[in-house]
């Protein structure tokens, strides 16, 4: 568990710093060093995560481990991006992450139970 919250973190988390730094060289007339790295940077943090989920499903379940990690990618996107102060998504959008957790939390706790009675 504690290695699919890190995979959404790391792919989440990033998502909003790729998008500010693409941004910034679709406006900057010439690309410097310090933008470039301002991508680069949250890119292989990205494809950290990537490898942290290859990993992690070594030893977890493909159906356990992609609403998990997904939806809190999608979490952690939003947090970030509100930190740093980009829009705040509509109801709608709260209403639908929300949901998504709670069928991620259930999902876990359906594997759990179906290791337990085994």
């Amino acid at each position: 568990l504690a290695s699919l919250i890190g995979v959404g973190f790391l792919w989440g988390a990033t998502n909003p710093f790729i998008r500010l730094g693409t941004q910034q060289i679709a406006r900057s007339k010439r690309e410097s060093p310090l933008i470039a790295l301002k991508i680069w940077i949250p890119f292989l943090l990205n494809q950290c995560g990537s490898v942290l989920y290859a990993w992690t499903l070594q030893n977890c379940s493909i159906t356990m481990a992609v609403p998990i990690a997904n939806s809190l990618s999608f979490v952690f996107t939003a947090i970030t991006g509100n930190l740093l102060g980009e829009k705040i998504a509509e109801r709608r959008v709260v209403l639908g992450a929300t949901l998504v957790c709670l069928g991620s939390t259930a999902i876990l706790f359906d594997q759990m139970a179906l290791k337990d009675s085994l």
